[in-house]
Order: C-alpha cells, then sequence, then structure tokens
C-alpha cells in the first residue's frame, strides 16, 4: 500500500512540463507524506544486549562550544565556499590532502568533543555477535539521490570492495532487520554507493571502534522530496530513529543537487534553505544539535546536460557554493577528478574516493574524533 501511495504522489509530482501552480508558494516535491501506513516493526532488531537504550542527546558526543542548535550559522559565520577558487577549477571543495582549496565551513566551533574522556553510559549494542559500548558504535547517515541509491557497477576490478569483502567492523543497519556487515547496496540499489566505504575507510581510520551505515537513497530526488511532510523523510529517518539510544551518531552525508533540475525554480533558488531545513530535521529527530554534515559539491567530471559552465552547473553550482554559510558544522566534499560510471554517476572507484575526501574533510575539520 504505501509503495502504491507514493507512485501516485510520484507521477502528480511537478516537472518542467507539468502545470504552472499558481503563487509557486510550494516547491514541488513538498507532499503530504502517507502516514497512516503502519511502521516498520524494529522491536526485535537488536536483541536484548546491554542496558535499555538512553535517550540522553549525544552522549560521548556532545558538542564542545555550546553551539546553537542544527541550521543557524553560528557566530564564526563562514564564506560560500566559491570563495575558494573559480567555477570550475579541480579539486575545489576538496581538502587540502586531496589537492583542492579548503572549504571555509560555519560553525566550525561546534564541532562535537571526543568520545575518549566521556563516561560510559552502560548502553552496548550487538554487532556481529559483539556487544559494542554505545561509546563505539558510531553511525553514519547518509541520504540522497541515485548516487547515493547507487548506480556503480564497475570497474570490475573494484567490486570485491563494495561486494564481497567486509570488515568485522563495519556494518549497516536498515529497519526490520539486525544490523549486518556493510556490503553493497546500503541505500537501495540495484548497484553500488558510498555506504559501504565510509565506514570501511573509516574502521581503517579508526579500527578499535565500530561504524554503521545508515543509508538511504531514491533516484532522481530532490531536497524537498526529502524534507518533513515531503515523499521520502519518514524512510530516510526510519533507520536513525530505530538506532537512536543504541549508537553515537558521527555524521551527516548527502548527495544533492544536479537533480534540482526536476523540480520549479524555487527548488533551485532554495538549495540552501533546503539543505538547511533537512539537516535541521535529521539533527533534530536524533537529538545531536550539531551533528557535522558533509555533501558533495559539483560533479565536476560529469559531461553531456551536466557539463561544467552548462546549464544544469549554471543554475545549481552557485546554490551548492551557498550551502556552508547558510548550514552550521557543513562542508562540502570535492568530486573533482572521481571516476565516472557514466555522465553523471559515479564507479566503485568514484565512490570510494569520495568517501575518503569526506573523512578527510570531517578529520580536518576536527570532526573525526575516534582515530588514535
Amino acid at each position: 500500500m504505501k509503495s502504491l501511495l507514493k507512485i501516485s504522489r510520484a507521477q502528480v509530482r511537478c516537472s518542467s512540463v507539468a502545470l504552472v501552480v499558481v503563487t509557486g508558494a510550494l516547491a514541488c516535491g513538498v507532499v503530504e507524506h502517507p502516514h497512516d501506513v503502519k511502521p516498520i516493526d524494529t522491536t526485535g532488531d537488536f536483541g536484548s544486549s546491554g542496558a535499555p537504550p538512553t535517550t540522553t542527546a549525544g552522549a560521548g558526543n556532545i558538542p564542545a562550544s555550546g553551539a546553537p542548535s542544527g541550521g543557524a550559522p553560528s557566530p564564526s559565520g563562514g564564506a560560500p565556499s566559491g570563495a575558494a577558487g573559480a567555477p570550475g577549477v579541480a579539486g575545489q571543495g576538496g581538502s587540502v590532502a586531496q589537492g583542492g582549496a579548503p572549504v571555509t565551513t560555519a560553525g566550525t566551533g561546534g564541532a562535537p568533543a571526543a568520545t575518549g574522556g566521556a563516561p560510559s553510559s552502560g548502553v552496548t549494542i550487538n554487532l556481529g555477535g559483539v556487544d559494542v559500548p554505545k561509546e563505539k558504535a558510531i553511525a553514519f547517515i547518509h541520504i540522497g539521490h541515485s548516487n547515493m541509491y547507487g548506480e556503480a557497477s564497475s570497474p570490475a576490478g573494484s567490486r570485491a570492495y563494495h561486494y564481497t569483502q567486509t570488515d568485522p567492523h563495519a556494518f549497516m543497519y536498515h529497519p526490520g532487520s539486525s544490523p549486518t556487515l556493510a556490503k553493497e547496496p546500503t541505500a537501495g540499489g540495484p548497484g553500488a554507493g558510498p555506504g559501504t566505504a565510509l565506514v570501511k575507510e573509516a574502521v581503517a581510520l579508526a579500527p578499535s571502534y565500530y561504524f554503521v551505515s545508515l543509508g538511504y537513497g531514491q533516484p532522481s530526488a530532490y531536497c524537498s522530496q526529502f524534507l518533513p511532510g515531503g515523499l521520502y523523510y519518514d524512510d530516510l529517518i526510519a533507520g536513525p530513529k530505530a538506532i537512536k539510544g543504541r549508537v553515537t551518531f558521527g555524521a551527516i552525508f548527502i548527495y544533492l543537487g544536479v537533480t534540482e533540475r526536476h523540480g520549479t525554480a524555487a527548488d533551485i533558488s532554495g538549495f540552501p534553505s533546503c539543505i538547511n531545513t533537512l539537516v535541521s530535521a535529521i539533527r533534530k529527530d536524533v537529538g545531536e544539535p550539531n551533528l557535522p554534515a558533509l555533501m558533495n559539491d559539483y560533479e565536476m567530471e560529469a559531461t553531456g546536460e551536466f557539463v561544467v559552465n552548462g546549464a544544469v552547473y549554471n543554475a545549481i553550482y552557485p546554490q551548492i557554493q551557498m550551502c556552508p554559510s547558510v548550514v552550521s558544522n557543513f562542508a562540502l566534499v570535492s568530486a573533482a577528478k572521481l571516476g565516472m560510471q557514466d555522465d553523471h554517476h559515479f564507479n566503485f572507484d568514484g565512490q570510494r574516493t569520495w568517501a575518503q575526501r569526506a573523512l578527510a574533510m570531517m578529520k580536518d575539520k576536527g570532526w573525526f574524533h575516534w582515530a588514535p
């Protein structure tokens, strides 16, 4: 029933050829979600290990600075990341370690405190037969369009990393089943997204911790469709809500931008505000008002209609660059020189490289506190 309701709603959403809505007051993707659908039963997902989950926000992840709750720019401000270099320069938005100019981000003072000195909550989560303390189980929320959903299927030599080579400290969780070892697809499929790479590369940086992928993607979806009340918010937040209190949330990773072309002019011009609303909603629902958020910069290796300096680029690129000055504790991660599957999807190597860059950015910003 739920899928049928979603299909019917998707069929009537706005497009470039749809009937123009008078006043244009509502973004195209924001429609009421079918709340009457019974949620997935998650009561058996985590067994009975450890103490009852707490709902204390950020145990072992409390912001050090007392920065204001998510969304509002911090007092430190942060120039739009476009200041890092002229449009089209390879590597812009990436960390210095990746050869790109560093992005100025708002709210760096609100980075979470290290877990090392935090008192133990006494809560554990069973991961692969091991009762892991909440403070050592780090969950990554990752959401977005088709690149997040997973379209990578080449090169063949890199397939095993994403599909068959698991790590005993890298997991994924979807409501309705227990956490399992991470392997693609982590966010829907049919191909690979960045989820497996994010948790496996995180383990490589912090091998005494466990990392959990909480992934959700939808092909061609744009920001307003992910907002509360939109088509997909209930689905993307289901996993984080179910596991809340059992893990320490580490970051939000987002793939969005080029798909705004499927919406209205308001979806494009309002993109920074929409990202702010989305990030703020997730932070509120998981009880982490300063949870770091990272998003892909423009897909610089894209071709065809997505090529740099083309119509799609010229419309959305400036809006992407505004996001770090609108959203607190937020950074753009370079998508320059990534391996590509086609005209705008990353291949296996591109997904892994992006995950490495995102984690390097977290380290640069002081947001990755689990490495020795």
